[in-house]
């Protein structure tokens, strides 16, 4: 199969949206960082990976790829996605497939892209997605198979279509797209699309219809349905049982992954599809239904873990963790909770940048940044946010979100 001769993924963005987490394109699944997956994908499409990174997370998306790509760093005068674009000038050269490194999708539409593009006529082409309820990104206006405009962000009523660009984009000539870059050059968040647009206008851009699953990590709770997918990609148990320690009374499911190193305890259950971490204690009479747990935790005796994802090293204690999100080194004291459900059943929200966004969820739990710690018997309401180095009192309950370094006491907040 013919390859395309660049891949630029970017993954200089700073996240802003995905607090109380960080690193979102580092976060692991099944023992691997996101951002692998990502490029052992594209290499399958793409003679050259190029990965556009900013100051603070070049060394670590180095080391999750083995530095086996090159690295751009953002030029921080130049920002968002035409600034990431803008840092490839001179290093990249002829047809070039960008795509966002926050986003997972099946990579064989690249192969449509491959075969449309043996057209010469075509200059570049997008991939787009029919949604059926309102997303916050750029949509087409196409006459047939080509693109006539791309409108960002409408409000939900003047969408022109139904249909969402991915940032799966291919250019012909990728010096030939930043001349359209550097002709709109613009200090509001809009100029790549600008850019785009204004080519749309000059040269031949078609489209194809993309129909498979997509997954955005936007916010933080998107860690869930993707975890959900990665998990559902386990096809058979891996135990290897001269490395774990499952006891004989302890039921474990198919479809488990288990890391060398692991206890399981008596009268417990794992109930698959799950991925436990190397090294990781699950104690007697614990319960771990579709969820992925990280490596050195200790999950504590009586404790039920459903559908979440728990970093390294947490410390649970007779907790009920249900469609929640827990960073690394997390330790919640016995009896705490989070809960996951609205009694009139609604949808959860949860603000972001001073607003609330509709989760489009009607399960989830909570969301702790890492070294915070939670209170014996607190309770933490659906949807809210505690960020990294925080206390929460014993028998607080959480209503709303804590930032960093929060110290929460007697239902009152301070900084530590």
């Amino acid at each position: 199969m013919k390859k395309i001769k660049n891949g630029i993924i970017l993954a200089g963005g700073d996240s802003d949206r995905f607090w109380p987490l960080k690193d979102k394109i580092l976060t692991m699944y099944l023992g691997k960082p996101f951002i692998s997956f990502l490029t052992e994908k594209l290499s399958l499409y793409c003679d050259q990976i190029f990965i556009v990174t900013n100051d603070q997370n070049k060394t670590q998306i180095q080391n999750a790829t083995h530095n086996s790509y090159s690295y751009v760093v953002q030029n921080r005068r130049n920002c968002g996605m035409a600034g990431a674009v803008l840092s490839c000038s001179g290093m990249v050269s002829g047809e070039t497939l960008i795509v966002n490194a926050s986003d997972y999708f099946n990579f064989e539409i690249i192969r449509n892209i491959i075969e449309k593009s043996q057209d010469k006529s075509i200059e570049a082409i997008l991939i787009a997605k029919k949604v059926q309820s309102y997303f916050a990104g750029g949509y087409l206006t196409i006459d047939g198979n080509t693109v006539i405009s791309i409108i960002e962000k409408p409000l939900p009523q003047d969408r022109p279509s139904d249909l969402v660009n991915l940032v799966i984009d291919y250019y012909k000539d990728f010096d030939q797209f930043l001349f359209y870059i550097k002709k709109t050059q613009t200090q509001n968040d809009d100029w790549f699309e600008k850019g785009l647009n204004l080519m749309i206008k000059e040269r031949r851009v078609e489209w194809i219809q993309y129909t498979d699953y997509w997954y955005a990590l936007k916010y933080p709770w998107n860690i869930l349905p993707l975890m959900k997918f990665f998990l559902n990609q386990i096809q058979a148990s891996v135990i290897d049982s001269n490395l774990v320690s499952i006891s004989p009374t302890a039921v474990v499911s198919e479809n488990v992954i288990i890391g060398k190193g692991v206890t399981i305890g008596h009268c417990s259950k794992i109930s698959g599809p799950c991925y436990i971490g190397e090294n990781t204690i699950i104690g007697d009479y614990a319960l771990i239904r579709e969820s992925h747990i990280g490596s050195n935790c200790l999950i504590g005796s009586s404790t039920e873990v459903a559908r979440s994802y728990i970093g390294d090293q947490v410390s649970l204690h007779r907790n009920y963790i249900g469609d929640s999100i827990l960073s690394d080194n997390v330790l919640m004291g016995a009896g705490a909770v989070t809960a996951n459900f609205r009694f009139d059943e609604k949808e959860i929200s949860s603000c972001v940048s001073k607003k609330m966004v509709n989760s489009n969820m009607r399960k989830l739990g909570s969301i702790i940044g890492k070294k915070t710690k939670i209170g014996v018997n607190s309770t933490l309401f659906p949807g809210v946010k505690i960020g990294g180095n925080s206390l929460v009192g014993p028998g607080e309950k959480v209503r709303k979100d804590l930032p960093d370094n929060a110290l929460f006491f007697d239902g009152k907040l301070k900084q530590i």
